[in-house]
Formats: structure tokens, sequence, C-alpha cells
């Protein structure tokens, strides 16, 4: 019986998370190596544009891995017949790539969907698939993973009391007040040992309204794209789909556009920069990690918020 009385606890509302059938673990490398431990692979073939953060788990468990390059519509470029115990690791990048992912499940018996950039995105029967609640909403932790293969064994859950701050802070104060503390709560999962998903994410998870969320960044996503498609040289149409992106992918050329924004407080991120150590320069790798920018289009913006980007990208 938990204790009765006394002072109060942060309080949700009760529903259910949007991946309730999912294993609930920390992080989305966690899901990974969970992966691997479960099927036993030896090689693993990954994405040169990707996080080096996935690198974790397999060198941790001595996996053999090897790079593949995608092409400019960010599919992959691999025609390699795999072994029984080696996998195919492929990037829903930006939660716009579900038609590849559907078509890679068909080839490949040994794939693995990362859907860190893809919270939305509808697993595929039979097929490996793990997902990121940090890329998505305001949680200290947070992944979800599908697997034929669970593991007969309990993980303890995380607990996140210290690195919390910047969630706290960022609703009183400013984004970049708590910037560095929000880079310790990222540095504090190099490395960690396989935990479940915190007590605290998993309230946060199942008290969001997750079909006003899904409206609110496609329909971001279509303020976006009506108005930068045609500056845009990779373009990719949600209205015929059920696509819910993690940020507009704006490719562009413009000199100093990330700079110029991030001095109007819009905040891109660079995906990613371990990139420039595995590619050369005229791999397309190269060009995604310098020009292709991440336009927020989260629920925490509306029209407004979407047309002061669309200004200042334009002026």
């Amino acid at each position: 019986m938990k204790p009765i009385g006394g002072y109060f606890e942060l309080e949700f509302r009760e529903g259910e998370h949007y991946h309730k059938n999912a294993i609930k673990l920390s992080t989305a490398r966690q899901c990974l190596e969970y992966i691997l431990l479960a099927r036993k692979y030896k090689k693993i073939n990954i994405p040169y544009y990707t996080c080096d953060v996935l690198l974790e788990p397999i060198k941790k468990l001595g996996v053999e891995y090897n790079f593949y390059h995608i092409n400019e519509m960010l599919e992959p470029i691999f025609d390699k017949v795999l072994d029984k115990d080696e996998a195919l690791l492929y990037t829903n990048y930006f939660g716009l790539k579900q038609n590849t992912v559907l078509s890679l499940s068909k080839q490949y018996k040994n794939l693995i969907v990362d859907n860190a950039q893809a919270f939305f995105s509808s697993p595929v029967k039979h097929t490996d698939t793990f997902y990121s609640a940090r890329k998505f909403f305001g949680v200290p932790d947070g992944a979800y993973l599908y697997t034929d293969y669970p593991l007969d064994k309990k993980f303890p859950p995380y607990v996140p009391n210290l690195h919390t701050k910047h969630l706290v802070g960022r609703l009183v104060h400013t984004a970049e007040m708590y910037y560095n503390d929000y880079k310790e709560s990222e540095c504090a999962f190099s490395n960690m040992e396989i935990h479940s998903m915190s007590i605290l994410s998993e309230h946060i998870l199942k008290a969001l309204d997750y079909q006003q969320i899904i409206q609110r960044r496609r329909e971001n996503y279509m303020i976006l794209s009506h108005h930068l498609n045609n500056l845009n040289k990779i373009k990719f149409n949600i209205s015929d789909t059920d696509d819910v992106p993690m940020a507009y992918p704006f490719w562009n050329d413009k000199v100093n556009l990330r700079h110029s924004l991030i001095s109007q407080k819009i905040f891109i991120p660079k995906y990613w920069q371990c990139v420039f150590e595995w590619t050369t320069a005229q791999d397309i790798e190269t060009e995604f990690t310098e020009r292709l920018y991440p336009i927020p289009i989260d629920q925490r913006y509306k029209e407004k918020e979407m047309n002061y980007i669309i200004d200042h990208i334009l002026e």
C-alpha cells in the first residue's frame, strides 16, 4: 500500500501510451542493444547518415559493422544479400520514409527500423523497430521497442532525478539558460546499461493528447511546405499519407542560413556532426549534414511561429 496523505507529487491525466504494446526502455540505443542481444547478430549495416550514439551498443557487444550510403531521397544504396546473422538498419528519416521502410521489410528479413525520428509511424509486423520519445516530447527519457524476440530479463527503471532541470527550467526561463543542463542530461545516457523507462516519463507519455499533437505537427509541416517547397531541393508531400514528421527538412544552399536563424532564436540542429568524420566532401551525407536544415514544426508551435520562421528564411 502506498502512503496516504501528506504532500502532493506531480499529477497527470491518466491515459495510455501511444505504443502501448511495445517494450518500454529508456533510450533508442538501448533498444538497439536489446535487439542485438536477442537476435545474436554478428554483423550490422548502418547508414553513414546517422547519429554516432548507435555505435555504442554495436561496439559494446563486439558486433562487426559496415556503413552504406543513401541517395538524394534518403533511400539506401544497398543491394547486398544478408547472412543469417547479419542485419540491415535503416532510419525512417524525419518520419517521412515509411514507404521505404515497407519496401525494405519485404526485401530483408533481418531489417531493423530506426524510428527515432518517426514516433507516429506504425511498426511493420515481424520487423524489429524502435522509437525515441525524447525527439518528440518533453520527457527525461523514454523509448519503445517492437520485436518478436523478447529477452527473459527485467531491467531496472531509469531514475532521472538529476536530469530534469532543463525540462522544468525552460518552462520559466530561456532555452539558452538551460542548454548546458540539457547537454549534461544527454551525456548521462552514454554507455548506460539497459534500463526500463522511468516512472516520470511513463506518466507524462500516458497523459499526452496524441491526436492533437499529430494534427498540429501535420498542419505546421504543410504551412512550411506551402511557402518553402519552391526553394527546397528535397520535397515530401504528406497530404496523401499518414506521415507525422519530426521536422520539415529544408535542403537549401543559402549561405549562413543556420547561423541567421539561430540569431533569431530559431534553433536548428545539425544532423549529424559525426558524419563529417565518416564521409568525404563529395558524399551526399556531407551535403545533408551541412545544408539539410530540420526546421521545427512540433506541437508547441502554431501558424504564428511558422510564419516567423518563413519570414526569416525568405528575407
